[in-house]
């Protein structure tokens, strides 16, 4: 469903002088023009006009109220606008008429389709991707609108229910299936007792278990050849390189390791020892240095005593060479 909104666009004409300097970039041709006045909103939302591709936000009111005064959005410019109670065009305040600016062509455009897109964000359930990429192929979206950069997400909310604050909430139905409410979307729901398993071979966990995913998502799962795991925990113990940083740390060598070539070579070396192969992991370490002088070698005895004791006697551990995939990032970003 797509919004019909378009913006209102008046033309009046006006008896406006234009007088300028050589610097000033003329906004109309003579002294009597066709002002072209748009209707669109701001960035909040807020009622502003475009005219003759200038835009215009409400500053004041006369003091009987009946007429609006309008400035230009730049605001080194002086230009100001009469507008009538009932939204007609009167005149351009004073004898100036011309901004000190280009107009920006482009911004009513983008205006237009970023409040089309905000309406589909809040009225429609589509994906957030699925609706920019329809917007592109309907050729709403030129090359300045498409980098619109707003954050869609806000307006979506708006058709989500509130977060829970407890395990205790109920799942609306057009959350159990598909966008297009035809597939099963919620596998399994520890609440629910449509979903509850035998007794003898099932134990009730902790907390609520809850299990989304759809058949398409679940036939690619069994029939890939391997699988990739992910989680999300409190805690994690530090990874190999990090590990050993923090050591570099604790002994006062963050400086030495930052300022010093030879010194951060080795240290950089030391980590590096998890990528060769298991076989040659001692020889290397055990020549780690031999280029360094003795007060070089001073500085690095406690970093060499903590990796000998706590990493050389499970090299199996951390060693990564023969495992051909060390990390699950490529498969995230499929």
């Amino acid at each position: 469903m797509q919004s019909n909104d378009c913006p209102a666009i008046d033309k009046t004409s006006s008896s406006s002088s234009s007088s300028s300097s050589s610097s000033s970039f003329s906004s109309f041709s003579s002294s009597s023009v066709t002002v072209t006045i748009t209707k669109t909103t701001t960035n909040k939302r807020k009622s502003m006009l475009t005219v003759n591709g200038y835009e215009f936000h409400f500053k004041d009111y006369n003091k009987a109220k009946t007429i609006k005064f309008l400035r230009c959005a730049s605001r080194n410019c002086g230009i100001l606008l009469h507008r009538s109670f009932n939204d007609e065009f009167v005149r351009f305040s004073g004898q100036m008429t011309d901004h000190s600016h280009l107009p920006n062509t482009a911004a009513l455009e983008i205006r237009t389709l970023r409040e089309k897109l905000r309406q589909r964000a809040e009225h429609e359930r589509l994906p957030l991707q699925e609706i920019a990429e329809l917007e592109l192929r309907a050729g709403l979206i030129n090359s300045h609108a498409f980098l619109l950069g707003h954050n869609l997400l806000h307006n979506r909310r708006k058709l989500m229910p509130p977060l829970p604050q407890s395990c205790d909430f109920n799942i609306p139905d057009e959350y159990r299936k598909d966008y297009l409410n035809r597939d099963r979307l919620l596998l399994h729901d520890s609440y629910d007792p449509q979903f509850q398993l035998h007794e003898s071979v099932y134990k009730r966990p902790e907390g609520r278990i809850l299990v989304w995913s759809s058949d398409v998502q679940l036939k690619l799962l069994f029939d890939s050849e391997k699988l990739y795991m992910d989680g999300t925990f409190c805690t994690a113990p530090p990874n190999f390189n990090q590990a050993i940083y923090r050591n570099v740390q604790s002994n006062g060598l963050s400086s030495t390791y930052l300022e010093d070539v030879r010194i951060r070579g080795i240290i950089r070396q030391m980590m590096a020892l998890a990528l060769v192969p298991l076989e040659r992991v001692s020889s290397l370490f055990d020549r780690l240095g031999e280029e360094l002088d003795e007060n070089e070698h001073n500085q690095l005895d406690d970093l060499f005593e903590y990796f000998k004791s706590q990493w050389m006697r499970h090299t199996t551990i951390w060693n990564v060479f023969n495992i051909s995939e060390i990390t699950n990032n490529f498969s995230e970003g499929m």
